[in-house]
């Protein structure tokens, strides 16, 4: 996920003066642990106005959002001195954004806190350097603290470095350890890392992960509960099935377990913005072809559907909803198309096929361009090219 440190926040403004518990049920168990699921992030806590952002809509206007993801939690040198953004996420600075936390939590929505993102360190420091890795009790303790404090209901691990698969393993563990069954674990990898042999910004194979990353406690017998995969910035393509149906196919994945990870709005993200319209025809024929698709995952919310007419974030949350919950009735017919893949909207198409001219594949050029902040030279020769 992309980090935005901007922030502006306001208590009287973040404290909904009209709230009243939505006419909708109570979200049962199995709404917030299996699929469907509607679920959106929030790091910038404006509006696109520039006003402090509340998130009560997301309750009031009956948006059917199952889960949010409070980003992006950095942990730094200083042991006590981790940050939510810029600022400790124990700082009364934050205190009417977790006033609307507890309000959401109250109406059955999930929060979960998203760890990492393009930010780098918070795992290293997590894990040290040893292989098997070892939890840095420094580091985690504070972490652990912090969660129970403000009771959240789950973590999202967003791997944007590369460390060993005994990192993630070990943190999964823990966290399972420390928090039991009913919290939920979820992840963040980029599409193409859940391909076989695909490129990830993580350091280590997802599937090799899950295999090892198992639980008879958990409500699927696996630490993590489901992958936010992130379909944009060249890692993967939303605007058809045929993307997520490989990813399924050729990585036998679990439809339930991936949800598609879409940008809001295009500014957030370097491309692959798919129009929402696009963006539901795309849900609804995954959902014909998987009764338990997993659905979606929007980052991030403050501007959602500002390319697609809407004047406020919930709206395009809202008319997501309904071809993420709509009727069976309404769905296509099943289409489980999964090739050719496309290759899917880069940041920077003229490099990227620069690099494939020379002999790579799209998506490892994605990658090596990613991974050296698309210096053309730097990710020539980290692929072996020729110069």
């Amino acid at each position: 996920m992309l980090q935005f440190t901007t922030l502006l926040l306001s208590t009287a403004a973040l404290l909904h003066p009209t709230f009243s518990l939505p006419t909708r049920s109570i979200l049962s168990s199995r709404d917030v642990y299996t699929a469907p699921r509607l679920v959106n992030y929030v790091q910038t806590f404006h509006d696109v106005a520039g006003n402090p952002l509340s998130l009560m809509p997301l309750l009031d206007e009956n948006t059917q959002i199952t889960h949010v993801n409070m980003a992006a939690l950095h942990i730094n040198d200083d042991p006590n001195g981790m940050t939510l953004n810029d600022v400790n996420p124990n700082s009364t600075y934050w205190d009417p954004v977790w006033s609307n936390v507890t309000t959401l939590q109250a109406g059955g929505i999930k929060v979960l806190m998203m760890m990492g993102g393009a930010a780098a360190g918070s795992y290293p420091r997590l894990c040290g350097t040893a292989v098997p890795a070892i939890i840095n009790e420094k580091y985690y303790g504070p972490l652990r603290d912090t969660i129970k404090f403000h009771k959240l209901d789950g973590m999202d691990l967003d791997i944007e470095e590369s460390v060993d698969i005994t990192c993630a393993l070990a943190l999964l563990q823990r966290l399972d350890a420390d928090f039991g069954s009913d919290f939920i674990l979820t992840m963040a990898p980029v599409a193409s890392a859940l391909m076989p042999g695909g490129p990830g910004l993580s350091g280590f194979d997802y599937t090799k992960l899950d295999a090892m990353a198992t639980s008879p406690t958990r409500p699927n017998g696996k630490l993590v509960d489901w992958y936010n995969a992130q379909f944009y910035n060249g890692w993967g393509d939303a605007s058809t099935q045929v993307n997520y149906d490989a990813i399924i196919s050729t990585g036998g994945w679990s439809p339930e377990r991936i949800v598609m990870g879409v940008l809001d709005d295009k500014n957030d993200g370097g491309s692959g913005f798919v129009p929402i319209k696009t963006l539901m025809s795309t849900i609804m024929q995954l959902r014909s072809n998987y009764p338990m698709f997993g659905c979606a995952v929007g980052w991030e919310y403050w501007d959602a559907g500002v390319n697609d007419g809407y004047t406020y974030p919930w709206q395009w949350v809202k008319e997501v909803a309904t071809s993420v919950f709509g009727q069976n009735s309404e769905l296509p017919v099943q289409n489980l198309t999964s090739s050719p893949v496309p290759n899917a909207p880069a940041p920077n198409p003229g490099l990227t096929q620069t690099l494939v001219d020379l002999g790579a594949s799209w998506q490892w050029a994605v990658w090596a361009l990613n991974v050296t902040d698309f210096n053309l030279l730097a990710a020539e020769q980290l692929l072996g090219l020729p110069l």
